[in-house]
């Protein structure tokens, strides 16, 4: 008796949403563009590609979803209420190239792919731990207060980097005008030099003039 095949769907590929993720407080707690993200994402799962999966803006916009903001913000509350999982962090290689970061559904298993180091695993349905509309939103919530703090983090520790200077530059080489001394603006004089004196007790004092001979 021969083996029985199904025929392929005359509509091409599909997205399938099961009932159980539909109906739980997972997916309700999300806004429709974190929902609109999800399936965007789905869009590109295949038999064998779980956990290579990413959504880059271009393909997101097809969805809605139309600035870098509002989808990382969708990734993150998909993140949080645990209906994906990331598999690699994004980011710019020694060679200037530019990597996408890539998830996995969490309701179906990840396939190896050694070439860029994801490991494969079962099904872990994080998703399923959310057990009130509450719960899903405090985590969403939570996710973003990381993400700023995380950014502010990273702006102040910018702009201590931007406030080290280190003054150059010869005693004896001429130097421009001055300006906000306590003594008022300084005079360019020509085939006058002006001398760094050196700072003492308080920064505040002037600098003092010396002229060559």
């Amino acid at each position: 008796m021969a083996k029985f095949k199904p025929a392929p769907d005359p509509r091409g590929g599909h997205v399938r949403l099961y009932w159980e993720l539909l109906d739980s407080n997972a997916w309700r707690c999300l806004s429709a563009s974190d929902q609109r993200a999800y399936v965007a994402l789905l869009r590109g799962l295949r038999s064998t590609n779980n956990g290579d999966l990413s959504l880059p803006l271009s393909e997101a916009r097809k969805h809605g979803i139309t600035s870098k903001v509002t989808l990382a913000k969708n990734l993150r509350a998909l993140m949080a209420v645990g209906l994906i999982a990331k598999t690699r962090s994004g980011g710019a290689t020694r060679g200037g190239q530019r990597l996408p970061s890539l998830y996995r559904v969490t309701d179906m298993p990840a396939f190896e792919v050694p070439a860029k180091n994801i490991e494969a695993s079962k099904a872990t349905n994080e998703w399923k731990a959310i057990s009130t509309l509450a719960m899903g939103r405090h985590k969403i919530k939570l996710a973003e207060q990381a993400a700023k703090d995380a950014a502010r983090e990273k702006a102040a520790k910018t702009e201590t980097q931007g406030q080290k200077m280190t003054l150059t530059g010869s005693e004896t080489v001429p130097i421009g005008p001055l300006t906000g001394s306590e003594t008022g603006p300084w005079s360019a004089v020509p085939g006058q030099k002006l001398t760094q004196a050196k700072l003492g007790k308080s920064a505040a004092k002037p600098m003092t003039a010396r002229v060559s001979a």
